[in-house]
């Protein structure tokens, strides 16, 4: 029986594609109104080919690879799981109200019902289950380029590209947070800020990529002075800063220190005319909450003069804030 299905949807496959056409044009105008009469004659043709075989041979393989074909079509082209299983159950439909025309045997008809039935099953839950698995899968992997996209967005805004450090921004904000902190449970809370002595007349000399490559080699010694704990960040073209809690002032000066000399000592420009050790140098500025600032603000303001103070002294030296100067 099912090779007389064949025969009689194939022979009516015209009929049935237009057929197909309108109604789908009604359930979804936007959608399949403009689609060429030709292309749902091709889909029908292929669907029906896929779909007598499947009942001649009990073989899902064929019809299964086209349904899977379908499914991954249609979510690219914006459908919905149910908008296409309505366009099969409407296929099924047209099939049988055809049938039911032309075969006059009730017992023929009967089984060719059953057949269209039985595929129009197997391809309604065939398709839902493998468009629903490739819905999930656009679903991670969207939330996953979304991630990463977020991820990168929240590197641009807190993290700088030349030294790896944390940006002027992200550091303003946690130095607020920082020194709450301190004011709120009484803990020691030291701040450092330091610039690169004459860096501009260094780039103009050695070049940016020397001038990058020596930001770097400061944000290294920075990170292998301090502690995993203290934040650091590199809060303008030449100006670094350093987040010290729970470190009293004296504690600080003797890293401010260290960092002043191991900076000296860096080989940046070793085998280049007039390079070797010495060629950078840093003035710093230090300061402790609340003594030199019961603010973040006055804090970093006080800090910052104390960094100012040791660059107009030729640089390369660490002052200490000056008590009451906040305002």
């Amino acid at each position: 029986m099912t090779h007389r299905l064949a025969s009689l949807l194939d022979r009516e496959q015209d009929r049935i594609a237009v057929t197909w056409a309108a109604t789908l044009s009604r359930m979804r105008p936007s959608a399949y109104v403009y689609r060429p009469l030709e292309e749902l004659r091709r889909l029908g043709r292929s669907y029906l080919t896929e779909l007598v075989q499947y009942l001649d041979s009990d073989d899902p393989t064929r019809l299964r690879d086209f349904i899977h074909r379908e499914a991954a079509l249609r979510l690219s082209m914006g459908f919905g799981a149910a908008e296409v299983v309505q366009g099969f159950v409407a296929f099924r439909d047209l099939a049988q109200d055809l049938c039911a025309e032309i075969v006059q045997d009730p017992d023929d008809r009967i089984v060719l019902f059953r057949s269209l039935a039985e595929a129009a099953d197997f391809t309604i839950v065939e398709f839902v289950t493998h468009f629903q698995h490739l819905s999930e899968e656009r679903a991670t992997a969207q939330a996953e380029e979304l991630e990463q996209l977020q991820h990168a967005l929240v590197e641009q805004a807190v993290q700088d590209p030349v030294t790896d450090l944390f940006t002027s921004r992200f550091f303003d904000e946690h130095l607020t947070v920082e020194v709450k902190r301190a004011a709120r449970y009484h803990r020691a809370f030291s701040l450092v800020v330091f610039d690169i002595d004459d860096f501009e007349t260094f780039r103009g000399r050695y070049g940016e990529q020397t001038a990058e490559k020596s930001l770097s080699a400061v944000a290294d010694m920075l990170r292998e002075l301090t502690r995993d704990v203290d934040v650091k960040a590199r809060t303008d073209e030449t100006e670094f800063g350093l987040a010290m809690p729970e470190t009293p002032p004296q504690s600080a000066l003797v890293v401010a220190e260290r960092l002043r000399t191991e900076v000296a000592e860096i080989p940046l420009l070793s085998g280049a005319a007039g390079g070797g050790k010495g060629q950078l140098t840093l003035s710093i500025g230090l300061g402790a909450h609340p003594e030199h600032g019961a603010t973040a603000r006055e804090l970093l303001l006080s800090v910052r003069r104390a960094r100012d103070r040791a660059r107009l002294l030729g640089g390369n030296v660490v002052m200490q804030a000056d008590e009451g100067l906040a305002g």
